[in-house]
């Protein structure tokens, strides 16, 4: 019978440990599994002993035991002292309760270090029970006294607990106490060996029942002893009705706001009188309509999720009632009654209705404010903006949020001095209105002029009520002039001189060259991702940039030397009398961290790199054309370096050219002549403890004739440039049809991913290619997806939304493909028919490196919250694959799992791992 008590004990602490782990995370419940496991080692030991006889192994076993016995005390000091609310004791606190146990455990382990345990240690059995003696040695009195100790200031700190915990925790902390000292009574009923009337050693099943009650007095007493309460009091003091019902919609129970509510209709009925007493118990819900018959009107609203909205009528006044049904269900989900709560929103709907009348009122005058073409601001009395019309924003480009209660003194230009506005407001007080040009700032600080008029709104009393502005831009007028002169020879964004003017004072410094014999320097700038701060921050933000860019070139240079504006975000600088090479590479270096300079662009700091390419005459090229070319050649190869450099004209740069320019040639006839194939990677999903091929992405490479095998990144941006990318794209659509038939013929169904250009959706090219394939081959239903790269939201964002929808009435998925490394905007993501999230590589690589931070776990956060599918691209390793699946990523795909294969390798791959 002891086996099995001591079995029965293991599985109940086990079972304990089971529903402890599920609350890991607090910290008391972290101390009472590690206890629970100990107690669990204990009673292993114990039940070991009575099945395994050998008593070499049930000695061992009850050794073993004294682990567990040895950090018990410890660790119920600290479980108490977490449960008590103690103040959290420091490491040293820590460290300093647990010395003791660790001398014992090295103590019990060796048996004379630091001092003996135990010795003469044997095993009998008395009438089935276990009966462990030995002789108890210096180091286990240490560890006895110690542990009595412990549980000595365990028990003070629960019974001081006990008697100063409030009448709601008494009974809790009550059953914490008597289960400690039951505990405390029976281990020195068993240490004292002149009780050897027991007849086996409980000490473990003691503690295991002291660790139940503090698991339920901790975790589930207060649940049964405050929810009713709190629940009652909220019930009870809530301001909206509550009304309990049976399952015959007699009332059960109804609070004190309902009862009030309908004491005060009632006193509007002198015939009836409820009393302050009145039950309402055992009626009817709808009989409560007859304790206030002067309700002329009722009507009831249904919306959605139970809700009704009640309408009721009583002396000309109507209340207004948000009423929420919520059925009340047994544990076998039968219904047995309903509960209904009713909030009062009758304030809240003679607002509304308010809002609604004063609304209709002002639509028709509001709607020609805010049509005109001419801009609109009012403002109160006190001079402050109450409203501005559309045209307005548009000209001044604030947005009415910015506005609404400033004063104008905001869009002074500076160009009018005190005078001019003491003389406006006499003109306006004297006359009545003014009018007349002025100067404004809009919200770029660009300033430009406007012709306005100002008039006066007054009561019937003749106080001023309103001042109302309105005005027109005539800012194109005043420039018209200056533009057609400045066009001319100057760039007019930046006032630097322009293409025109760059290629004559350019032929002029060669020619002067010839004279004084000295070279001439020509650096072709242009801006790095430049592009994206314009698109992002507008054209507004972005010219202040380039003017920015303009000032700063202007300053590293001579007077004498000519900087100007080819167009866009491109520079160009004539650098005249050079002695020595090295000052163009010092004055390169200077502009590029000149630019790198922060900029305070509208509240916000940017920085921006520039490229620049270098060309030297007489050295590189002598005639304008040639120099600028070289300039120009070279300004893309320090691009193509990294950006943020400059870069020599060199004949290894020619001959790059003349590379790409082959490339170029042998493009054109690259389809004719059949050397482009598709390559297929597996896409793996880990599912049942195995990995499965589910899908795959279509790889495009070149084999030229000649033999040369060019990847993507290598012609694609070169197909980019000459359009050829339009009929590649074409090709790799039919060609992938044409692979699906292929695995569909070997009982292969997978989805089949394909990387697009976003030149290929310019002029609809690749929505209308794939609705011609689509309808070529009706009866395939392929499942494509289409992966694009974030770059692609980069140009024409809506239209490339707009693309994506019409992709998808289609059918087909869409990838955003290297994410996190572009755009990465989560409002145009939010947007987007987006199926998936393709993980770019340099993420991916990193994974497993502790020194670095990676983003790999947030991208797949944020992609479950979107609802949307992860694939881990570029996984090489079997440590990225476990990082991964452990984040709970959806796909893989890499080296891991398998090269790029040909379709006859792909389809014996797949059937090898799909088995």
């Amino acid at each position: 019978m002891y086996e099995i008590l001591f079995s029965i004990s293991f599985v109940i602490s086990v079972i304990l440990l089971v529903f402890m782990y599920k609350l890991r995370n607090i910290d008391i419940a972290k101390l009472l599994i590690i206890g629970d496991i100990l107690i669990s080692f204990w009673i292993l030991m114990e039940t070991l002993s009575y099945y395994i006889k050998i008593s070499e192994l049930v000695i061992l076993f009850q050794k073993a035991k004294f682990v567990s016995a040895i950090f018990i005390p410890p660790l119920s000091l600290l479980a108490i002292n977490e449960y008590t609310n103690k103040k959290q004791k420091s490491s040293y606190y820590v460290l300093l309760i647990f010395i003791v146990p660790i001398l014992s455990l090295t103590s019990l382990i060796s048996n004379s270090i630091p001092y003996k345990f135990i010795s003469n240690a044997n095993i009998e059995y008395l009438k089935y029970a276990l009966i462990f003696s030995y002789s108890p040695n210096i180091g286990f009195w240490i560890h006895t006294i110690y542990s009595y100790c412990n549980v000595l200031v365990v028990f003070y700190i629960l019974m001081i607990k006990a008697i100063k915990s409030p009448k709601l925790y008494c009974r809790q902390n009550i059953f914490i106490l008597v289960g400690a000292t039951i505990s405390i009574i029976i281990n020195i009923l068993f240490i004292v060996t002149k009780f050897e009337v027991f007849f086996i050693d409980a000490t473990s099943i003691c503690v295991l029942l002291t660790l139940i009650i503090l698991y339920c007095v901790i975790f589930h007493i207060p649940k049964s002893v405050m929810v009713p309460i709190a629940r009652d009091l909220l019930v009870e003091n809530i301001e909206d009705m509550v009304i309990v019902v049976d399952s015959f919609n007699r009332i059960i129970d109804i609070n004190p706001a309902a009862i009030k509510f309908i004491m005060y209709l009632e006193r509007t009925n002198k015939k009836i009188n409820i009393g302050k007493d009145r039950n309402f118990i055992g009626i009817k819900i709808q009989e409560i309509l007859k304790f206030i018959p002067t309700v002329k009107h009722i009507a009831t609203t249904t919306a959605e999720n139970n809700e009704s909205t009640i309408t009721l009528n009583l002396n000309n006044k109507d209340f207004y009632f948000r009423m929420y049904r919520s059925p009340i269900l047994d544990t076998n989900k039968f219904q047995i009654g309903r509960l209904f709560m009713f909030h009062d929103i009758t304030k809240l709907q003679k607002y509304t209705n308010d809002l609604k009348k004063l609304n209709e009122e002002l639509s028709i005058s509001d709607r020609i404010i805010n049509t005109a073409i001419e801009d609109v601001l009012i403002t109160d009395a006190s001079g402050n903006i109450i409203k501005v019309n559309n045209s307005f924003e548009r000209i001044s480009g604030y947005k009415k949020e910015d506005l609404i209660g400033r004063n104008p003194r905001i869009f002074k230009s500076g160009r009018h001095n005190k005078s001019f506005y003491l003389d406006m407001w006499n003109n306006l007080i004297t006359n009545g209105y003014w009018e007349g040009e002025i100067w404004n700032k809009r919200k770029n600080g660009e300033t430009y002029p406007k012709w306005m008029s100002i008039t006066p709104l007054k009561k019937s009393n003749g106080t001023v009520e309103n001042y109302i502005a309105i005005s027109t831009d005539i800012s194109k007028i005043k420039k018209t002039e200056d533009k057609l002169h400045s066009l001319a020879y100057y760039d007019l964004l930046t006032g630097i001189p322009n293409r025109t003017l760059f290629y004559d004072r350019l032929e002029r410094a060669l020619i002067r060259s010839i004279d004084t014999k000295k070279s001439v320097a020509l650096l072709f700038m242009d801006l790095d991702e430049f592009k994206v701060i314009n698109d992002s921050l507008g054209h507004a933000a972005g010219d202040l940039i380039l003017k920015e860019v303009a000032n700063r070139i202007k300053s590293t240079i001579r007077k004498s030397d000519t900087v100007s504006r080819l167009g866009g975000d491109e520079f160009a600088v004539i650098i005249e009398n050079i002695d020595n090479p090295e000052d163009i590479r010092i004055l390169a270096k200077a502009i590029i961290e000149k630019i790198f300079l922060p900029y305070s662009i509208l509240g916000r700091e940017i920085t921006l790199g520039v490229s620049i390419g270098i060309a030297l005459a007489p050295y590189d090229e002598f005639t304008v054309e040639g120099l600028v070319r070289k300039a120009d050649a070279a300004m893309y190869d320090a691009k193509e370096s990294g950006k943020g450099r400059y870069s020599f004209s060199s004949e290894e740069i020619e001959k790059r050219n003349h590379e790409t320019l082959e490339m170029q040639i042998k493009l054109n006839s690259a389809l004719a002549n059949n050397e482009f194939i598709l390559y297929l990677q597996p896409q793996t999903i880990f599912t049942e403890n195995s990995f499965k091929i589910i899908g795959a992405e279509a790889l495009i490479r070149w084999k030229t004739i000649d033999g040369k095998i060019f990847t993507p990144n290598k012609f694609i941006p070169v197909s980019e440039s000459n359009g050829m990318i339009i009929p590649i794209g074409n090709w790799v659509l039919e060609e992938i049809f044409r692979i699906d038939k292929i695995l569909k013929n070997n009982y292969i169904n997978i989805k089949l991913a394909i990387n697009v250009s976003s030149k290929q959706f310019e002029n609809n090219n690749l929505v209308s290619k794939i609705k011609e394939i689509f309808k070529e081959n009706s009866s395939q239903n392929i499942n494509l997806i289409i992966e694009i790269t974030e770059s692609f939201l980069l140009h024409n964002t809506e239209k490339a939304i707009q693309n994506l929808f019409e992709l998808k009435k289609l059918g087909i998925g869409i990838s955003i493909d290297d994410f996190g490394t572009g755009f990465s905007s989560l409002s145009y993501l939010t947007r987007l028919p987006v199926d998936y999230l393709k993980i770019d590589k340099s993420f991916i690589d990193n994974i497993a490196d502790p020194n670095q931070k990676n983003l790999t776990p947030s991208i797949i956060s944020m992609a479950k919250i979107l609802n949307l599918k992860t694939v881990a691209e570029g996984v090489e390793t079997k440590e990225q694959v476990n990082i991964l699946i452990n984040e709970k990523c959806d796909e893989f795909q890499g080296y891991y799992f398998s090269k790029p294969l040909v379709i006859s390798d792909f389809i014996e791959y797949l059937k090898q791992h799909n088995k």
